[in-house]
Order: C-alpha cells, then sequence, then structure tokens
C-alpha cells in the first residue's frame, strides 16, 4: 500500500498549451516592456531571450552539477531588462514573469478528476507532492488560479533544483526533503522517460498516463510501471 502519492504537474494534472513562437506573442511582450520604458523590437527580444536561455543552460552544463540541469528564469528576465539600462526589483521580474506566461498561454484547466484524486487521497491520510519541470515563476500563479495550492504537502520545482525529470539527483531531493521512502511512493505522469523510467530509477513504482502533451514512447515502461487511461485510476492502486 502506497503512502505517499508524487504527481507531475502539465500533461497529467493540468491540460495546457502555450505558444511562444508567434509573432503576436513577442509584439504583445513588447508592448508590456514599453509600458515600463523599456524598448525591444519583436524580433530582437525573441532573438535575445533565447541567447540568454540558451548561455544559461550551457553555463549550467558545464558546471556539470547535473545531468539534467535546469535554468531559472528569473536571471533570464533580468539580463533582458539589465542590458537596456533597467534594474528590476523581484516584483518587477515576477510580474514580467506572469505576462510572458499569461500572453503566451492559450488552454490552461484542470483534467478531468484531477482535483478529486488530489482532494480524495489527502482525505485518505496519504501524502500528495508534486514534482515538476517547471518554473516557479510560471507554476506558483497556475496553482493559486487553478485552485490545487493547498493540494500538496510537498512541491519542488526544477527550476528551484537546479535539476529536472529524468535526472535521479532530481527524485531523491524530493525524498530527502520530505523524508520518504522510495518503496512507500507513487509517481505518475504523462511522460515515460521523465516520469517512470525516472521514477525506477530510484525504486519508484510509477503510473503512466498518456495525454495529448505526452511524447512519443521510444521505449517500454520500466517493470514497476502501470499503465492507466484515466488519472481517477490511481486510486485504485493503493
Amino acid at each position: 500500500m502506497y503512502r505517499n502519492y508524487l504527481f507531475d504537474l502539465y500533461g497529467t494534472l493540468v491540460d495546457i498549451h502555450t505558444d511562444e513562437y508567434r509573432d503576436s506573442f513577442w509584439q504583445a511582450l513588447c508592448a508590456v516592456l514599453a509600458e515600463q520604458g523599456v524598448c525591444y523590437r519583436p524580433e530582437a527580444l525573441r532573438t535575445a531571450y533565447r541567447i540568454e536561455v540558451l548561455r544559461q543552460e550551457d553555463a549550467l552544463r558545464r558546471a556539470g552539477r547535473f545531468a539534467r540541469p535546469e535554468i531559472d528564469i528569473a536571471p533570464v528576465f533580468r539580463r533582458l531588462l539589465a542590458v537596456k539600462g533597467r534594474r528590476a526589483s523581484d516584483r518587477e521580474i515576477a510580474a514580467l514573469a506572469r505576462a510572458f506566461r499569461t500572453l503566451s498561454t492559450e488552454k490552461l484547466r484542470l483534467f478531468d478528476g484531477a482535483e478529486q484524486l488530489l482532494r480524495t487521497l489527502k482525505k485518505r491520510g496519504k501524502g500528495v507532492y508534486l514534482l515538476s519541470n517547471a518554473q516557479r515563476l510560471f507554476t506558483g500563479p497556475e496553482l493559486q488560479a487553478l485552485g490545487l495550492e493547498d493540494c500538496f504537502d510537498g512541491i519542488l520545482l526544477s527550476s528551484d533544483a537546479g535539476v529536472k525529470k529524468p535526472d535521479p539527483q532530481f527524485y531523491r531531493m524530493l525524498l530527502q526533503q520530505y523524508r520518504l521512502r522510495p518503496e512507500d511512493c507513487l509517481m505518475t505522469g504523462n511522460d515515460d522517460l521523465a516520469d517512470c523510467h525516472g521514477a525506477a530509477a530510484v525504486g519508484i513504482d510509477s503510473c503512466y498516463i498518456r495525454t495529448e502533451q505526452s511524447p512519443a514512447r521510444e521505449r517500454p515502461l520500466p517493470v514497476n510501471c502501470r499503465e492507466i487511461n484515466h488519472i481517477l485510476e490511481v486510486l485504485e492502486l493503493g
């Protein structure tokens, strides 16, 4: 019987679609920056953003601490403003991140049964944890907007940890931070590599659910993984 349930967020509990490739998105973001006295042309902003993300990713890879490092998006936004002579506060960076995410998001909703699942597990006295490849500046407001902020006993996001799934170190951080035993846990996600093989690498059983956001499966599921068709089936597994 499982005592603790670990969940991926996007594509598993949350049905989301974002598009950062639209010209209209970059035009709108330039307008937001212009209101703050920061002037970019859309294509220049798009290029500067991509270059800064790549620069920070490269720095983390060269540091070599993790096999799958993850950047924090906040310094990216801070740099975009700094090169234009703007020293931004943490509050201003958070506001820019919210604007970036809101403008790029075309769909954001809970999958049917997701909130019911989390609240039922908590009523049963189970530990409920979120382990997600996600940016704190994006995910924090979205959890609040979706009404999930009180559904978890613990949350660990890749932008905070500096590492992302399927790196086993990310899983170990969650286990250590919340004093969980692998054999007591069940991980549920929509990415067979990140969520299922990543969990298996540290001895955690898993559930795989295929959704529209799932990447193509190129390998068999781990032997300690069950495939489910609906998120509420998790309730039948322990």
